[in-house]
């Protein structure tokens, strides 16, 4: 019985609170009320917001390994603490937390402190965007994993069940810090089968669920951090379709978003995919992400995804300029994106367009351009984001001065060009949200700092 009762892998999912109340309980302050309101609106979030894919995809290759696995959501929600001290009781061997949507120490701290009071054997292991792109969060835990983790997750807990502390494990290195991570896989290699996410491991409320048909991406874009570009793998369009069919059967759901970087860089895997949906007699509702160039390249492409049952696509226009575009090396010019998003805009499918304000090239004349470009078009929403540096880009800016308008500075808001700096940006991108908002009936730009309601939250 009591061996029934073990736990190999706590698997938990949290995110950044939108209020972050500091102050102490019982005062009445600021802080407090911050934080009362907070937790109303993750409830609420929690009943509308789509499920991430990290816990479910953790899950089923760790079970397929003979791991036993219990999950848990938000497990510092009032209504939530006492089955996640339940679940610590029955002390763990590790615990796996993703950081997909944790960019800060506080929340993380916080669901640690509650591991190491209650059951401090638990080895705590960090995965996801947040822990891989800070030293913080990586030291408040025993091993980080970089990049997809479900493989090497499996593989870190049979060597735990086995005796093998986290620093004896192959492929575990220290950091400079002194913080243990091991490396997972870009793509899909290191799996020996792409399994369907377990569904049972979430407890999301809403009726739209992520999807992935490939990872990596096939493009190299110069301002793009992204540790797997300029290579995307592809799954077999009929195993995509049936797990489609797969969710349906066991959550009733027929709406999905397409996490891949871009679903429309294969034409030959997209007809074959719509082919397929379409024969399977599911009458999904899909959203994706893509870019223009695909439907100039595919002209027919766009209806053939619109009678397949695609609503609505997260464009990744970046810029209209020709400079700007070239120096993003995005492959394409104004022409391109003007003829691919007219082939969409034809399909009747909606457009979520992203742009890049600031790259370096960028002036107030072409912010303005920019502005008066999706003022005459009938986007359903935007979302202009100010350029943000990364170690990469800073380091092309050094080797191409001239190309890229003596980019130089910090990351990621540190920089200045020949054009401008990072503030001026800014403010130049609040101007342009807000003199498109006043070219429309209804908002339809949304810049940093606002609540965008297409900016995804996988």
């Amino acid at each position: 019985m009591a061996d029934e009762q073990k736990i190999d892998l706590l698997l938990i999912d949290d995110e950044d609170d939108p209020f972050r109340g500091k102050g102490p309980p019982g005062t009445g302050s600021p802080e407090e009320a911050g934080r009362v309101i907070n937790m109303g609106f993750r409830a609420a979030r929690w009943a509308f917001e789509p499920p991430k894919l990290a816990v479910p995809l953790l899950s089923a290759q760790a079970k397929a390994a003979g791991h036993r696995v219990a999950p848990i959501y938000r497990p510092l929600l009032p209504w939530k603490r006492k089955a996640f001290r339940r679940l610590l009781e029955r002390h763990p061997l590790a615990a796996g937390i993703t950081t997909v949507a944790m960019f800060e120490t506080g929340l993380i701290s916080r669901i640690i402190a509650e591991i190491r009071g209650i059951s401090p054997q638990t080895v705590i292991i960090l995965g996801g965007h947040g822990a891989e792109n800070s030293r913080e969060i990586r030291a408040l835990g025993d091993l980080s994993i970089t990049r997809h983790g479900e493989g090497v997750l499996a593989e870190v807990i049979t060597a735990l069940k086995s005796g093998t502390p986290p620093d004896r494990m192959p492929g575990v290195a220290a950091d400079a810090d002194g913080s243990l991570s091991i490396q997972g896989s870009l793509r899909y290699e290191g799996i020996q089968r792409v399994l369907r996410p377990d569904w049972r491991a979430t407890s999301s409320a809403c009726r739209r669920y992520p999807i992935e048909a490939s990872r990596g991406c096939t493009f190299n874009c110069s301002y793009c951090g992204f540790p797997g570009k300029a290579e995307q793998v592809f799954r077999p369009a009929a195993e995509v379709v049936g797990e489609m069919l797969y969710t349906r059967e066991m959550r009733g759901i027929r709406h999905f978003d397409f996490v891949d970087s871009s679903l429309t860089s294969d034409p030959e895997f997209m007809f074959e995919f719509c082919s397929s949906l379409r024969k399977s007699g599911l009458r999904a509702d899909w959203r994706c992400f893509a870019r223009p160039d695909a439907f100039d390249r595919t002209p027919e492409l766009a209806a053939e995804m619109a009678a397949a049952g695609c609503s609505r696509i997260f464009m990744g226009i970046e810029s209209i300029h020709d400079h700007i575009l070239s120096g993003m090396r995005r492959g394409m010019n104004r022409q391109t994106v003007e003829h691919g998003l007219e082939k969409v805009f034809k399909s009747g499918i909606k457009i979520h367009g992203n742009f890049i304000i600031g790259f370096p090239g960028e002036t107030e004349a072409t912010v303005k351009e920019t502005a008066e470009f999706i003022s005459r078009r009938p986007f359903s929403t935007v979302y202009l984001c100010t350029f943000g540096m990364t170690p990469e880009m800073l380091e092309l800016a050094t080797k191409e001065p001239v190309r890229y308008a003596h980019l130089s500075g910090k990351p990621a808001k540190g920089w200045r060009h020949d054009g401008m700096d990072y503030l001026a940006a800014y403010n130049l991108t609040l101007r342009a949200a807000r003199k498109i908002n006043l070219s429309k009936l209804w908002p339809t730009a949304f810049s940093p700092g606002s609540n965008n309601p297409d900016h995804p939250p996988y």
